[in-house]
């Protein structure tokens, strides 16, 4: 039973890390694409499963709801974005991280008309940036209660926040979120009857449009534009008029607006009128009644028809009291004021319980010092004690380290001469062999020295304890040569081993025939095949055989 026990967790632990395996470098992957390919980053998530530790669900939740929000998916459920939110609640210097994951919870709460809560997560996270650096993510959240004042119809607190978000983003270098930013701040001005400021900004809006090429913005400033135009009955170019008719769409409530102020523009009143029917029949927001009937007050005014001008304006403020109506159920000024409020009575609670842990912290900290500097003289007296001690111990090791060094200095010295010793312990081997090459088969051989010369030639190639010797030399002086030779190529035949040995130790071609009884030619040849064999063959020692066999 046990086994079966520690198997099943095994293999639990093990599936569980092939997951966090892959999921980990998958969501990397969708957070790097979230900014410019929003569409690639979800695709991925919806391949992924919310598995794994609590810190790879969050993040998954998190990923998600954000590109939800950026494909502009009106999601109202906020069960995931809630999970996200149980786990970096717990982590106060993941600075980003908590305020992404409220910032989207609180578009959330937008989506489901729950404006308080909204404006209450957003004041949190503008608290949260205040000392921080994320120029983006402020005007992110600066344009999100704009946003809020905007739709309370308190258009100079929108106006501020706007302002706000169009700096920061100009910090970050975001253009797009730049533009989108001052659209809206010419939207707070034309609500407070400030036509001229409108126009600039609209202007302006549309030059940064331009800049960027973003064919939405450059439409929605372009429309804006028609209207102000309309209302303010100044003069308009005919460049930038046929600019707004070709950037018209006719197939939104919007761009039939735009053709109806263009034909207005246009003193084309019948063209207004058809244009007009058309964006009425394209919409059913209260809103969008309300400024459409306002443009009809402006088509029947221009026209001379007095009677349907004043129907038209009556039917406008009838509309723009229900929407004021509807509005005046949220204040966000309250919410705003409640809130601060609260913060404030925080702020008191923490000042009075400060007080008190002050006192206390203070007569703590006499106490741990009067305690501290007891201990800290004793150990002054324990280092000093130590220290005498580390300082005979030192000399004791200064003392040994010189007589160290003398011992290695008389090493290498041996070593030195066990070189030289091993360099020409053969020499005279080395030359009697030569003699005898040199005067065989010579008219002027003197025969008693001939023979000895080849006897004492022959005992010292014949012979095994000789050539042991050699061996232990060849070891002694060249790093185990003939020891890690014979352990490399274990298979290589006995003359071929003996015929390295006689190299290795330094003999001449000419001495090595001699004791293989061999040509000097053969002997040449050998040796050349066994070093094109140790050249081809892949072991370690293979440039040690290299520089012997020179």
């Amino acid at each position: 039973m046990k086994c079966k026990i520690i198997i099943g967790l095994s293999a639990i632990l093990y599936f569980t890390g092939c997951y966090n395996r892959e999921q980990t470098p998958r969501l990397s992957e969708a957070e790097k694409l979230m900014q410019n390919n929003p569409d690639s980053a979800l695709a991925i998530l919806q391949k992924l499963k919310p598995e794994g530790n609590r810190a790879e669900q969050a993040r998954y939740a998190l990923l998600y709801s954000e590109a939800l929000e950026k494909k502009q998916m009106k999601v109202t459920d906020d069960s995931l974005i809630r999970q996200a939110w149980q786990y970096y609640k717990h982590y106060p210097k993941d600075l980003r991280h908590q305020c992404k994951t409220l910032y989207y919870w609180g578009r959330i709460k937008l989506r489901t008309g729950d404006k308080p809560g909204a404006l209450r997560l957003f004041l949190k996270i503008e608290e949260k940036l205040t000392d921080t650096d994320e120029s983006y993510y402020k005007g992110l959240l600066y344009r999100q209660i704009g946003e809020v004042y905007y739709k309370q119809m308190n258009y100079s607190r929108a106006y501020h926040y706007f302002h706000e978000a169009r700096n920061n983003f100009r910090q970050s270098g975001d253009i797009q979120e730049e533009t989108k930013a001052t659209l809206d701040m010419a939207a707070a001005t034309f609500h407070s009857k400030d036509i001229e400021k409108a126009i600039r900004l609209y202007s302006a809006a549309l030059d940064l449009a331009d800049e960027h090429n973003n064919s939405n913005l450059i439409e929605v400033s372009l429309t804006n534009l028609a209207s102000l135009y309309v209302i303010s009955k100044r003069h308009i170019s005919n460049d930038l008029l046929q600019r707004i008719e070709l950037s018209a769409r006719q197939d939104t409530v919007y761009g039939y607006h735009t053709l109806t102020d263009v034909s207005l523009l246009k003193n084309h009143i019948d063209s207004a009128r058809y244009y007009l029917e058309l964006a009425k029949a394209h919409t059913t927001d209260i809103c969008d009644m309300a400024e459409l009937q306002y443009t009809a007050y402006h088509i029947e005014a221009q026209a001379k028809n007095f009677e349907k001008a004043t129907d038209n304006v009556h039917r406008y403020i009838y509309l723009n009291d229900s929407i004021m109506r509807s509005n005046m159920q949220f204040s966000a000024g309250m919410v705003e004021r409640d809130y601060f409020k609260e913060r404030t009575k925080f702020a008191q609670y923490r000042m009075k319980n400060r007080t008190v842990w002050e006192i206390a912290i203070a007569a703590a900290t006499f106490f741990i010092i009067g305690i501290a500097w007891y201990i800290v003289r004793q150990r002054l007296r324990m280092q000093r004690d130590r220290t005498n001690h580390y300082l005979l111990l030192t000399e004791k090791a200064n003392s040994e380290y010189k007589a160290l060094t003398e011992r290695v200095k008389e090493q290498q010295t041996t070593e030195s001469y066990l070189r030289g010793l091993a360099a020409s312990r053969f020499d005279i081997v080395d030359k009697l062999g030569k003699t005898y090459y040199e005067r065989e088969n010579t008219t002027s051989q003197q025969s008693v020295i001939f023979n000895e010369v080849k006897q004492i030639i022959t005992d010292f190639a014949e012979s095994n304890e000789i050539l042991q010797e050699l061996e232990k030399i060849v070891n002694t002086c060249h790093d185990n040569a003939m020891y890690k030779l014979k352990e490399d190529f274990s298979t290589m035949k006995t003359s071929d081993t003996r015929l390295l040995c006689y190299i290795f130790v330094g003999f001449s071609p000419q001495v090595i025939s001699l004791f293989m009884k061999d040509t000097v030619a053969n002997v040449y040849a050998r040796k050349s095949r066994l070093k094109s064999r140790i050249k081809s063959a892949k072991i370690v020692n293979k440039e040690l055989f290299l520089n012997l066999l020179g």
